[in-house]
C-alpha cells in the first residue's frame, strides 16, 4: 500500500502547488492593490505549507499506517482541473472580483484534499499530529469571501 499511498499524497501535494502558483500569479497581477496582493500572498504561502505537509506524509508512508479515503483518479482529475484553470486564466486575466470568486470555488471544491480529509489513520496519534499541522490553514475560502464582500461593498482600499 505504501507505493500507492506515496503516489496519492504526491498528487495531492501537486494540487496544492498548482493552487499556490495560481495565487502567486494573482498576487502579482493585483500588486497595485496592497490588501489584495497580501491576501493572495498569504493564501499562496498556506498552500505551500499544505504541499509540504503532504510531501512529509508521503515520506512517512512506510511508518504511517494510513489509507487514502479518495481514489487516485479523483486526485488526478482535480489536479488537471486546477492546471486547466490556470491556463485558461493566463489567456485572459480576470478582474479582481472574478479572481476571488474563482479562488473561493477552487478552495471549496478542494477542501476535501486537505490532509485530514484524504487519509484514514490507523493510529490516533498520527491523526492528531497532522490535524495540529493543519489547524491554522482552514480559513482560505472564508478570508477570500470576506475580502470579496468588502470589495463588492466598496471597502477595498488598495
Amino acid at each position: 500500500m505504501s507505493k500507492e499511498l506515496v503516489t496519492f499524497l504526491t498528487t495531492c501535494a501537486a494540487i496544492e502547488q498548482e493552487c499556490a502558483q495560481l495565487y502567486r500569479w494573482f498576487s502579482e497581477l493585483y500588486r497595485d492593490d496592497r490588501q489584495a496582493s497580501r491576501l493572495w500572498k498569504k493564501t499562496e504561502l498556506e498552500e505551500n505549507n499544505h504541499e509540504s505537509q503532504l510531501l512529509f506524509a508521503a515520506k512517512l508512508a512506510e511508518e504511517l499506517p494510513a489509507v487514502p479515503l479518495l481514489e487516485q483518479a479523483e486526485a488526478e482529475w482535480k489536479l488537471q482541473l486546477v492546471r486547466n484553470l490556470r491556463q485558461e486564466l493566463g489567456n485572459e486575466p480576470p478582474a479582481l472580483a472574478r479572481a476571488l470568486e474563482l479562488a473561493i470555488a477552487v478552495e471549496e471544491d478542494l477542501a476535501v484534499f486537505h490532509l485530514e480529509n484524504v487519509l484514514h489513520f490507523d493510529r490516533e496519534e498520527h491523526r492528531k499530529m497532522f490535524e495540529a499541522m493543519m489547524a491554522h490553514d482552514r480559513e482560505h475560502a472564508d478570508a477570500l469571501t470576506t475580502f470579496l464582500d468588502e470589495l463588492k461593498a466598496g471597502g477595498s482600499a488598495g
